[in-house]
């Protein structure tokens, strides 16, 4: 029995030791699939960008191309034959100025820049650097001492009958290059940059290092590591920063250049996003727990060992569990790395998904389409592709406008180069509407014409915002009844007499018709009054259901009506003044809502002057009153509610439209009142709410686009 004991101890030690040399192995395996995963993704992403960079920079130099060939070379000049190619090249590539240096010394300029008698564009570098390489090249990049941006310098020697005749020219900001670059994050600090060959940094997010420093003179460690451009084009390398923190830094060069497009992040940074998106970091700490087990079980092998001879039959069954341990470990591990694969592959089969849907089309229709989209619509991407923008749209829009015609003047818009950004409602696949934030863009890309359509569901964002333009009112309406009780107290006082008086009359025989008629007119009147108080009321709280013409002087004179009781009960003179001379002023939006702003503000006017009051501690009398001035002009309708309270804070000016923000006690404010505010004028009815102080008080300035009816109706 001792010996059975002693050569199964043996066997499972023996088992044991290969496990853990086998775990050992398939550790550093992993290890190294990890070093070369985080390569392959730094250098694909290198790559891509590069790549986006030389489409660029091929369509800048496609642009040249076609302009210079569209020039009779024999009649270089300041004629027509030759500047309207030079106007239409800096139109079509967004140059700043297309030029001719002729051989003889003279320049052209698409500009019309007249340059100084003694310039002589055959002593420029960009002369030079065509005449050198002999074909289509561009200059080292510089920075523009006018614009502060930078800038290159695209060439092309011009030939006819093989003899140099001279060079054209086309400067280009680097503002789209340097945007994309600059954009791209990697990871939580992780960036890209370029570089020339020699190491100087050309695109950085620091603009002080730009065409001022080598990334050698930054990173130390990289001295070594900078001898890789000469010899590969694509590459990763590691690196220790300043700090001593390890980097990992992948490069991809620029076709046709001396620039490297570098993408650079800490690589603990790297190591995580790696462990996020594969099962390597579970076979990499099940290789952990296998080896630690593996080492534990040689442990207890060993000391069974020794204490076989006295404790063989106690620790037999000790034995047999380590033994069932490493089954399990066994088959765990065979399932963690067919799991790995099997996740690996599928993430493979994935692109890097934005947040927002995104469709490209070609003329009307879409041609591609992301997942998202198809997320959004509620339909698969097949169903996307082939339709047009207008088949997922309403036939009007919720302002009332015709699709239709708001998309013709949006693309319009898009043509003259402008990105265009507007909201949209859309319908999905079941029917239903909903409200979106559209970004869109009209590029060229082969010669081929391409609309690239950026959509954002916001539907959550509509229905926030309207409860809680609601829940806005309804926390006023406490306030608000209390001035419905105040301004039906004198009412009902009036009428309680008119009871009173009935009998008063019957016992002194006075009720006559007369006197009958003139208790109802009487009565009828207070009543009506009161009717009116509850309609103005319930107005208010009623949200608006569309946009429309809205009257200025009318919502005034109403949020005048609901805030009168109020401010007769601080003794607060309110004085409204047209100085436009206009009986109607018409604006464009949601009437409730605008006079739900009004009377916020005048409410906020109150607080103000009361609280001015409540801190005055001198003997001169303080001036009670808010006054409105509204003006006009062909465009603009323009509102000032002036107040002589205590003024806003000038530190908390910046801060006073921020939400949740308040300088009220918690019990008197929700802080969202002067947000909900900004938010009806700003966004839903396309103005502007400005706040500051005066000697007296505070302003609030409210300005409006103006509604012509015949033009606008």
């Amino acid at each position: 029995m001792v010996l059975w004991t002693k050569k199964y101890i043996q066997i499972v030690a023996i088992l044991a030791a290969v496990i853990l040399v086998v775990a050992a192995v398939n550790y550093r395996i992993t290890t190294h699939i990890v070093e070369k995963t985080i390569a392959s993704q730094q250098e694909d992403l290198a790559v891509k960008t590069a790549d986006t960079v030389e489409i660029w920079l091929n369509q800048q130099m496609k642009i040249l191309t076609a302009a210079a060939d569209s020039i009779v070379l024999s009649e270089i000049g300041n004629n027509d034959q030759t500047m309207k190619p030079l106007k239409m090249a800096m139109k079509a590539g967004h140059f700043t100025d297309v030029y001719i240096g002729r051989i003889d010394g003279v320049l052209i300029d698409g500009a019309d820049w007249v340059p100084p008698s003694d310039y002589d564009p055959r002593l420029r570098p960009w002369f030079h650097r065509a005449v050198e390489i002999g074909a289509i090249s561009f200059t080292t990049p510089y920075i523009d001492l006018v614009t502060n941006k930078l800038v290159i310098a695209l060439v092309k020697p011009l030939e006819l009958d093989a003899q140099l005749v001279g060079v054209m020219g086309a400067d280009t900001v680097l503002d789209t290059l340097v945007k994309n670059v600059v954009n791209l994050r990697v990871g939580d600090s992780g960036y890209a940059f370029i570089v020339e060959k020699s190491g100087t940094i050309i695109v950085h997010p620091n603009q002080d290092y730009v065409m001022k420093t080598r990334l050698q003179d930054i990173e130390t460690n990289l001295s070594e590591g900078l001898k890789s451009f000469m010899t590969a084009d694509i590459g990763t390398m590691t690196y220790f920063d300043q700090a001593q923190r390890e980097h990992v830094l992948s490069f991809s060069k620029i076709e046709n250049s001396d620039w490297f497009l570098c993408v650079t992040a800490p690589r603990d940074e790297a190591y995580s996003r790696v462990r996020q998106t594969t099962m390597i970091f579970a076979t990499e700490i099940a290789l952990k727990v296998l080896g630690i087990l593996a080492l534990g079980v040689l442990v207890v092998a060993g000391i069974s060992g020794v204490a076989v001879f006295f404790y063989s039959r106690r620790y037999t069954d000790v034995v047999q569990q380590h033994q069932q341990e490493i089954t399990g470990i066994n088959k765990d591990l065979e399932w963690n790395i067919t799991r790995r694969k099997e996740v690996e592959t599928y993430y493979q089969t994935l692109f890097n998904v934005a947040n927002d849907a995104i469709l490209i089309s070609k003329g009307p229709v879409f041609s591609e389409c992301n997942q998202r989209a198809a997320e959004v619509f509620g339909t698969s991407r097949e169903a996307l592709i082939g339709k047009g923008f207008l088949d997922l749209s309403p036939a009007y829009q919720p302002d009332g406008g015709l699709s239709e015609k708001k998309l013709e003047e949006i693309i319009r818009a898009a043509h003259e180069g402008d990105q265009q950004a507007f909201r949209w409602s859309f319908v999905r696949s079941d029917g239903m509407e909903f409200p979106a934030s559209v970004s869109l863009k009209i590029f060229r890309l082969d010669d081929e014409e391409l609309t690239l359509s950026s959509i954002r569901d916001i539907s959550k964002r509509v229905d926030a915002e309207g409860q809680l333009m609601q829940a806005q009112k309804l926390a006023a309406a406490g306030e608000m009844l209390g001035v419905i009780a105040h301004q039906w107290r004198q009412p009902l006082n009036t009428l309680s007499t008119y009871i009173s008086s009935l009998q008063a009359a019957q016992i002194n025989n006075m009720l006559t018709k007369s006197f009958i008629e003139k208790l109802v007119t009487g009565a009828s009147g207070q009543i009506h009054f009161m009717s009116k108080t509850i309609d103005d009321f319930r107005n208010f709280f009623k949200p608006s259901k569309a946009k429309g013409p809205v009257d200025v002087l009318k919502v005034i004179i109403n949020a005048v009506k609901l805030m009168e009781a109020q401010m007769k009960h601080a003794d607060i003179s309110l004085t409204v003044k047209n100085a436009s001379g206009e009986s109607a002023l018409i604006v464009y939006g949601y009437e409730g809502e605008f006079i739900h702003v009004l009377v916020n503000i005048l409410a906020n006017a109150k607080d103000a002057i009361v609280e001015r009051l409540e801190g005055d501690t001198g003997n001169a009398p303080v001036l009670k009153k808010i006054d409105i001035v509204v003006n006009a002009d062909d465009d603009d309708v323009r509102m000032e509610i002036r107040d002589s309270g205590c003024g806003i804070p000038e530190h908390l000016l910046p801060r006073i439209f921020n939400p949740y923000y308040t300088t009220k006690s918690a019990s008197s404010g929700t802080g969202m009142g002067l947000y909900m505010s900004k938010m009806i004028v700003e966004k839903e009815m396309n103005g502007e709410l400005l706040a500051e102080n005066t000697d007296s008080g505070a302003k609030f300035t409210i300005k409006l686009k103006r509604m012509n009816i015949e033009r606008d109706g």
